[in-house]
């Protein structure tokens, strides 16, 4: 990380929404978003035990966030209605590299009542702006599972490129799934 540049460590605005810092976050608002979401999220995310609902795991997972966003090894951000305190979703940036690498995995989820709405859309764009103009990263890469036609679609619209497929690449639901391997690049870096 240069030093004129600095971690994110304030919420953002989007036209309609409010991207708020895990320290910002009530954990009775995002444990009711996890509970309200477990069937819906299940098929793309690693099996959850009971503990992970429990409000107690939900601090602690806050503050370890927290920690992540202000060392700048990540960037989790929790979408909210401007004006409201509802947890709608999430979009992260995990494992940060600098360096040479200037690299980092794009993950998101969005409550199944607020799906079809472009709020997902508004939030990942603002987070690509964030990585590239602030972070100053070079790569974001996205793994999605090919089924996840939402998701894709969301990448594609957003100008991620798939660059191909890694076969029993995470387990999910239980099972090592495939995974397609998207990614956007800064080409603003690769002229400085």
């Amino acid at each position: 990380m240069d030093a004129t540049n600095s971690f994110l460590s304030e919420r953002v605005m989007t036209g309609r929404l409010l991207l708020e810092q895990p320290s910002g976050i009530d954990p009775h608002a995002l444990q009711a978003f996890f509970v309200e979401n477990k069937v819906f999220h299940a098929p793309w995310e690693p099996l959850r035990d009971d503990d992970f609902y429990e409000l107690e795991h939900v601090r602690t997972m806050l503050i370890r966030q927290d920690v992540e966003n202000l060392n700048g090894t990540a960037l989790y951000l929790y979408l909210k209605r401007i004006g409201e305190d509802e947890v709608i979703g999430s979009v992260s940036l995990s494992n940060i590299i600098y360096g040479a690498f200037r690299s980092c995995f794009l993950g998101y989820r969005m409550a199944r009542s607020e799906t079809s709405h472009g709020y997902m859309t508004e939030a990942v764009e603002q987070v690509i702006h964030i990585a590239f103009e602030r972070y100053r990263l070079h790569r974001i890469e996205a793994n999605i599972m090919p089924g996840n036609h939402a998701s894709v679609r969301l990448v594609e619209k957003l100008g991620f490129v798939q660059e191909g497929y890694s076969s029993r690449y995470l387990k999910v639901a239980g099972v090592w799934e495939g995974h397609c391997h998207f990614v956007l690049l800064n080409d603003a870096l690769e002229h400085l």
